[in-house]
């Protein structure tokens, strides 16, 4: 573990040369879109966006995502690579350390599948094996005026694993998170509650990917409090979140984490 520090320095060495490397991309900055985020002097995420200012990458350490949409700029394909090798550029196994993020072998996609409201009604996620796809699981949304109130996960055999039920606030916030597992029936597993500030939530550029919560919530988690229920008793905790905003009202510090929005 002493050794942790100077891994996350090489990958992020890396990471920024690898990026710098690719001349081809065209890519746009807002001064509203999180562009980098910060621990420290280290980078431990970049976000890259398209012509139409929706996400494009997003590269953290070990794991990789590119995003594709249709003409009507609705997300249809997350791809994804994973590294095991903390001296490579978000690369996998059969890649070089000279590669390109956007090069790395994907070993992950999900796609998704949209009603005639353009609502999202399902993401199927595979794992690619020897370049075979293999559907892993997949997810239904349930809907109350328009926002997901349900989030069902199916194993490939359409057998159901798990469900989370959210509560919202009038700002669209979700302030309760309700998970119960389908094991040997039905089971609440753990319940989060969460507070709010009043700020921009800046995680929202993720929202098509169809993950309630801190990726859709309108405003940043300033409180979370979970418990967590077994056979025999109940367990929980309690996180407190501080926030530093800039003019816009984004946050430019997450407890101990910097965020950078524009070039």
């Amino acid at each position: 573990m002493k050794n942790y520090p100077l891994i996350i320095i090489i990958v992020f060495l890396y990471f920024n040369a690898c990026k710098k490397e690719d001349k081809t991309e065209n890519l746009y900055f807002s001064d509203t879109l999180l562009s980098q985020v910060n621990s420290g002097d280290l980078a431990v995420h970049g976000l890259t966006y398209n012509s139409s200012y929706l996400i494009y990458e997003s590269m953290e350490p070990y794991i990789y995502n590119k995003y594709t949409y249709d003409s009507q700029n609705t997300l249809r394909k997350v791809e994804t690579a994973y590294s095991f090798n903390p001296l490579s550029c978000v690369a996998v196994s059969g890649t070089s350390l000279e590669s390109d993020p956007r090069k790395a072998k994907i070993s992950q996609y999900s796609e998704f599948e949209y009603d005639a409201d353009l609502r999202l009604t399902k993401k199927s996620t595979y794992f690619i094996s020897n370049g075979n796809s293999e559907l892993n699981y997949y997810h239904t949304y349930d809907y109350l005026n328009d926002k997901i109130i349900k989030l069902n996960m199916f194993n490939p055999q359409g057998l159901l694993i798990q469900y989370d039920s959210y509560v919202y606030d009038d700002n669209g916030n979700i302030i309760r998170d309700d998970q119960y597992s389908n094991n040997s029936g039905i089971k609440l597993i753990y319940s989060v509650i969460y507070e709010f500030d009043n700020k921009n939530n800046p995680y929202r550029v993720f929202a098509c990917e169809g993950e309630p919560g801190i990726y859709t919530n309108r405003n940043n988690i300033t409180k979370e409090t979970s418990v967590y229920n077994n056979d025999t008793a109940e367990s929980g905790s309690t996180r407190i979140h501080t926030y530093e905003y800039n003019s816009l009202n984004y946050p430019v510090k997450i407890d101990k984490l910097e965020c950078v929005y524009g070039k």
